[in-house]
């Protein structure tokens, strides 16, 4: 089941919805433009551009998301209810949140936290007994970035496909600063 199915309010500026078929260029110039400024960090974490038919396949299942200020896409995520690829089969329910990218424009206010606390809000409400998160082990600025989220440190899996972290906090909590439009 989606985590959502149609708009819903983010912030009181904010709307977060399902992106929609014929969205997919929406979603990926965000993640193009999040990899982008990674890798003008000398992070390279992500890949230039997601392949489009992975982006189609999250719409279609309702699993990608957007965020919209002002009538245009500032942030994009997927929140799914598996991911067996890395956590394995699990009996605990949780939400599993990747690809959270904000655009440049709306970076450094609190947006990406604000996502992160909404996801887990609507874990709480769904009956979901965390959000997890797998992140790069190489790159400590965005561990610390959860951990300060109030994310714990579960695994790393030596047989995933990239030097991957695994994290995951309870449903419910919080530990955004506040946002700011």
């Amino acid at each position: 089941m989606p985590i959502l199915t149609g708009p819903e309010p983010l912030t009181p500026e904010l709307t977060v919805r399902p992106a929609r078929p014929g969205e997919e260029d929406a979603v990926l110039d965000l993640l193009a433009e999040a990899a982008a400024w990674l890798a003008g960090r000398g992070i390279h974490q992500w890949p230039h551009r997601f392949p489009r038919e992975s982006v189609r396949r999250q719409i279609q299942a309702g699993e990608a998301l957007l965020v919209v200020g002002h009538g245009k896409p500032i942030a994009t995520c997927v929140v799914t209810e598996a991911d067996p690829g890395l956590w394995g089969e699990t009996t605990e329910p949780a939400y599993y949140l990747g690809r959270l990218a904000v655009a440049r424009e709306a970076a450094g206010a609190g947006l990406g936290s604000r996502i992160i606390d909404w996801a887990g809000e609507k874990a709480a409400v769904h009956d979901k007994a965390f959000v997890r998160v797998a992140t790069t082990r190489d790159n400590p600025a965005l561990r610390g970035y959860y951990e300060r989220r109030g994310f714990e440190h579960v695994a790393d899996p030596p047989e995933a496909k990239w030097p991957t972290s695994l994290y995951e906090k309870p449903a419910g909590s919080r530990q955004a600063e506040d946002f700011r439009p």
